[in-house]
């Protein structure tokens, strides 16, 4: 199973559009934002390289990629404008550039989802599984007790 907390999330970028008042914050966003991305993208190979089919893999692969590349394009504008604060241009540019981001770690959540699909269905089988043991299992205790009503003169030994 892959496991990760993805803080490239909604939230982050809320505070990544929302520091346009104060560029001096977003140094430290884009620094974690990277950190960030570099431990999805090893999560994100190893979720590519298990998942069942190869096309959900793929899929995987490739919008961490650009994923990746949105975040170059964020941090890239995040630096532009720490460099001119006051450039209406490049503050419009980083909310753009954040809402995309946003949209593409949508799109990656969405991949492992659909990677995750084949996991889902084995653990309800797996639960259904057990649940149908435990009711042999009662049946098998109430019938060894002899309270089950026998339909005819047979006993539960004969039949177990």
């Amino acid at each position: 199973a892959c496991r990760f907390s993805l803080s490239l999330s909604p939230v982050f970028f809320f505070q990544m559009t929302k520091s346009v008042t104060n560029p001096e914050e977003l140094g430290g966003l884009a620094s974690q934002m990277t950190n960030d991305y570099g431990h999805l993208a090893l999560q994100g190979r190893l979720a590519a390289a298990t998942a069942e089919p190869e096309e959900i893999g793929f899929q995987i692969r490739t919008r961490v990629q650009e994923l990746g590349h949105g975040c170059i394009f964020l941090v890239q504008k995040a630096g532009a404008l720490q460099i001119c604060p006051t450039d209406s241009y490049t503050k419009r540019e980083l909310i753009e550039c954040a809402r995309a981001v946003t949209e593409k770690v949508s799109l990656v959540l969405s991949a492992l989802q659909a990677g995750n699909k084949g996991t889902q269905a084995c653990i309800t089988a797996a639960s259904a599984v057990s649940g149908i043991i435990a009711d042999l299992d009662t049946t098998i205790m109430f019938a060894t007790a002899g309270t089950l009503n026998a339909e005819n003169n047979e006993s539960f030994a004969d039949h177990r």
